[in-house]
Order: C-alpha cells, then structure tokens, then sequence
C-alpha cells in the first residue's frame, strides 16, 4: 500500500539555496525591466508632449522648369538626367539659323541708315556754308547798293540846284543857253542814275531774301537727319528683339543644380512654351509639414525640429521653423466640396509648415517623404 503513494522529493539545502536565489535573481529582473518601462514611458510622454510629430511631410525643392520661348528644331542637348551642372551652362540649344540670317539683313539695313546720316549730315554743312556765304554776300551788295542810291540822290540834289541857278542865270541873260542845257541835262542824267540805283537795291534786297531762303534748306535737311535717326532707333530695336530670340534659342542653366528630367530629345520640334528639362538646386531644399490645425497653437517660428528620412532610416537631419502657413490645405482643393445635403462630417485639417534644414545632406532630393519632430517646449 505504501508503495503505491507518490513518495515528496526532498531538495537537499544546496539545491534548496540556488532555487531561492534563482527566484530572487528573476524578481530583481523582473523589477528592473518595469522600472525601466516606467523610465521609458515618462520619457516617451515627456518628449511626446513636448514635440510635435508629423509623418506627412515630405522635401520640396525649387524644382526649375526650362522652356522655349519660340519654335524651333532642338539641334543640341548635351545633358542628360543627373547631371550635375553649373549656373550659365548651356543645356539646350534651338536651332537659330533663321533669326541669324534676319539679323544680318536688319545689321545691314542700320549700317545704311548710319551712312545716309552722315551722308545727310555732310549736305547740311556743305549747306550751312554755302548759304552763310550767299547770305554774306547779299548783305554786302545791299549795303553797297543802299550806298549807290544815297550818292545817287545826293547827286541829284546838286544838280537840280546847279539847274535852278543855271535856269535864274539864263532868264536874266547873265549866261549862255549852252550853260542851262548842260544843267538840265545833268539834272537827267543824275534822275536816271537814281532810279537805276533804286532798282539795284530793290535787286540786291530780293537777292538777300532768297540767300535767307536758301538757310531754311538747313531745317529740312535737319528734319531729314530726325527722321534717319528715328529709323536707326527702330532698326537698333529689331536687331536687339532678333539677338534677344537668338540668345533665347539657347537654354542656359539658372543654378549650380542637378538636371532632374529630360523632356524633348535632339531632332524634335520644340514648340513657344514647351518643356525641355527640369534642374533643381540640391543645397535649395526645405521640408514641407501639414501639421494637424488641433496642434497649431503649439507651433511657431524658430522651434527647432528633427527630421528622418524614410529612405534612409539612420539619416537624422536638424532644422527649424522659418514659416507657419495662413490657409489650411483644403482651400487649394480642385474639387472643392459642398455641402448639399445639409450633412456634415468635421474633419481636422492640416496647414503646411516650411522647415528650414540647417545643413544639407547631399542624399536628400526633393520628393522624398520624412518624419518631423517639432520642438514645441522651446
């Protein structure tokens, strides 16, 4: 009967003891991971209410669009996706053949119209002093003249007295008829030399007027030379639009960046406005954030902020808040909803936060998505 009940195992004190300092190594363990758990929660709740928290975030870049401003055969394109170039290389070139040859006629037609200036400009002085000395000229025959007939009438003076004294004479008898006829015949004389000088001064004063006439082919000449200098403007102004069109049929980059997407290959048309590549400045980078508008009143200007990577787990990069945004995401909406039905579902929306990056890894590229972390306690 004995033999069939189970017979208690009795633990000799050495194994007695390990137990008991087995059990009492697994208690102090035991007390040490909750303490620690307890570390780490009000760790983690610490940092969670100091911190903002964002998974919807992502880089964004001043990603440039280069396009034609007219048409034309792309001739030349000598980059292709990740390259790396520097501002003023040249990326793509239009085929500019065309504009050249418009702006060799229109180079040609200003040289014309340089010459026809000085040609123009060469008349008026020949002008200017052939007139000037016609002008001179007629002054001093005038004055000549003006003299003639002042003699003239002077002359006449004296003889029509020496008449009078003659004729008082050969009334008398005091002196011979031959004396009066020579008298009066003077007196004929000196009348016909007055009128031959007045008509010389009445000529040499119609010479005057047409030598001042002469001086106003200067104005039109003048006006001509206005006119020569406007159409040089105009001319001036086609060849600096055609130079324009052809420095605009060469695609040059903006900025020390990394050409991002190729859009049109050598050989095809390029059309006003169309795409042809896409650069991107990677040191002009900054992180876009649409934080929640519930924790907006945490967020402001300046706070420091923790960024990670999706792409690369291990890359932790350091900025802070240089921009809160006015307009909530849903007033950019295409299709904006409204509300017919009288239903109304309250949704929590978010407004963009720009981030500035304190420096910039190289493998960051616009696009990509990241996690930010805003230090909201400071």
């Amino acid at each position: 009967m004995n033999s069939a009940l189970p017979q208690r195992r009795i633990l000799s004190p050495r194994r007695f003891n390990n137990l008991r300092g087995r059990q009492k190594t697994g208690f102090i363990l035991g007390v040490v991971v909750l303490i620690a758990l307890i570390i780490w929660l009000i760790s983690w709740l610490d940092w969670r209410f100091a911190h903002v928290a964002e998974n919807d975030a992502h880089i964004a870049g001043e990603v440039v669009t280069l396009a034609s401003r007219v048409d034309g055969w792309l001739v030349a394109r000598p980059v292709m996706d990740g390259d790396h170039v520097k501002k003023g290389q040249m990326l793509a070139r239009i085929d500019d053949r065309d504009a050249k040859l418009r702006l060799a006629a229109v180079q040609g037609d200003l040289a014309s119209a340089n010459a026809q200036i000085l040609y123009t400009q060469a008349q008026r002085q020949t002008a200017d002093l052939t007139t000037q000395a016609e002008l001179e000229q007629a002054q001093a025959q005038l004055t000549v003249a003006e003299s003639t007939l002042s003699d003239a009438g002077h002359q006449l003076t004296l003889a029509q007295a020496n008449f009078q004294r003659d004729d008082s004479l050969v009334k008398s008898g005091l002196t011979p008829r031959k004396t009066w006829d020579e008298s009066h015949t003077a007196v004929l004389q000196r009348q016909d030399q007055l009128r031959e000088a007045e008509a010389q001064l009445l000529s040499q004063r119609a010479a005057l007027a047409n030598a001042r006439a002469q001086r106003g082919q200067l104005q039109v000449l003048d006006r001509q030379i206005d006119m020569q200098r406007q159409q040089v403007v105009t001319l001036t102004a086609q060849a600096q639009q055609i130079t324009q069109e052809i420095a605009d049929r060469t695609l040059r980059s903006p900025v020390d960046g990394v050409v991002d997407r190729t859009l049109a290959d050598v050989g095809d048309y390029v059309q006003a406005g169309q795409w042809v590549m896409m650069v991107h400045d990677p040191k002009n980078v900054w992180v876009e954030a649409n934080v929640k508008e519930t924790e907006l009143d945490h967020v402001a200007v300046g706070q420091g902020v923790d960024v990670t990577v999706d792409a690369y787990p291990g890359l932790v990069s350091h900025g802070h808040v240089i921009r809160v945004g006015n307009t909530a995401t849903n007033q950019f909406a295409l299709l904006p909803s409204p509300n017919p039905s009288g239903n109304f579902t309250k949704i929590t929306q978010r407004v963009p936060v720009r981030i500035a990056l304190d420096t910039v890894d190289g493998r960051i590229k616009p696009g990509l998505m990241v996690e930010v972390a805003i230090d909201v306690a400071h």
